[in-house]
């Protein structure tokens, strides 16, 4: 894959790019904080979550901002990766799916403990399913128009694709330290972030489309961040998953006492190997061409 290296983007002064990234990424905290903000105040869905009603204003709001801003700065929308979704996201949901797989079973194989299964109430199932996938969605649309459409185009027209693969990776993991600052797994938390941005990362730059990096995006928020999927200890199990799994003890690949098994060096290791996959993969592909 070969973006355009005469794309309109180019065209667009330093500072103008800078200005505009600046305040993408203000635009994106505030859809992200503001639109729970709204919803808490005008918003009472019986069939969602409370943390999952801001979702209905985010999601819509980001979308209609996100799109607009290339022609508002006289660009192509596919210049930044915003093409029109393709049946390729569905293989990549695929992959998505394949790969929160090998980190659940490869977390509970690794960790001694007990497997519940909360899904004998119906309403209570659809509710949480329903939730997480409008916060997953929510996240994903609204972080990866940003990093992987805008950041990604911009440094990579002007700096080299390279560098802004690694460049917005690693800013991205940054923006999602205060996640768990005061745990003990800042430094680690930050990792696996960066090591998911370089995923998302490697499969838009080679795709030609975001679209594929929000839906792995969506499916891993879906699962592991709003809990679907909790692999927790007692301590910390989420009493709404639908699917839990409580251990007692880790060990360092799986987080020790000091992090979740999600967010652990063996989860760090699976992106990293994946991000290897699809780098390999295309690589090879261009090769054969």
């Amino acid at each position: 894959m070969s973006p355009d290296r005469n794309s309109p983007v180019e065209a667009v002064e330093e500072w103008r790019v800078a200005t505009l990234s600046l305040i993408l990424l203000a635009v994106m905290f505030t859809v992200l904080i503001g639109s729970h903000i709204v919803a808490n105040s005008l918003l009472s869905v019986p069939w969602l979550l409370p943390e999952a009603e801001g979702a209905l204003i985010g999601i819509p709001v980001a979308l209609a901002v996100y799109l607009f801003v290339p022609r508002l700065v006289g660009i192509p929308r596919k210049s930044v990766f915003i093409t029109v979704p393709s049946r390729s996201i569905l293989r990549w949901a695929g992959v998505a799916v394949v790969l929160v797989g090998v980190v659940t079973v490869g977390s509970v194989a690794g960790l001694s403990g007990t497997l519940e299964i909360h899904a004998s109430d119906g309403r209570f199932l659809s509710r949480v399913l329903l939730s997480a996938v409008l916060l997953g969605l929510l996240a994903a649309i609204t972080e990866e128009l940003v990093f992987r459409g805008y950041l990604l185009s911009f440094v990579g027209h002007n700096w080299g694709w390279p560098a802004a693969i690694v460049l917005t990776s690693i800013l991205f993991g940054l923006l999602h330290n205060s996640k768990v600052a005061g745990t003990g797994a800042s430094e680690l938390y930050v990792l696996v972030a960066t090591s998911a941005g370089l995923l998302y990362a490697l499969v838009t730059y080679y795709t030609e489309s975001v679209w594929n990096a929000i839906v792995l995006h969506a499916v891993w928020n879906t699962v592991f961040h709003t809990q679907v999927i909790s692999i927790e200890p007692a301590e910390t199990q989420s009493e709404r998953a639908i699917v839990s799994y409580e251990y007692a003890e880790a060990s360092f690949l799986f987080g020790g006492n000091w992090a979740a098994a999600t967010v652990s060096p063996f989860v760090l290791l699976a992106l990293v190997a994946a991000s290897a996959a699809v780098l390999l993969a295309y690589r090879s592909n261009s090769t054969k061409k």
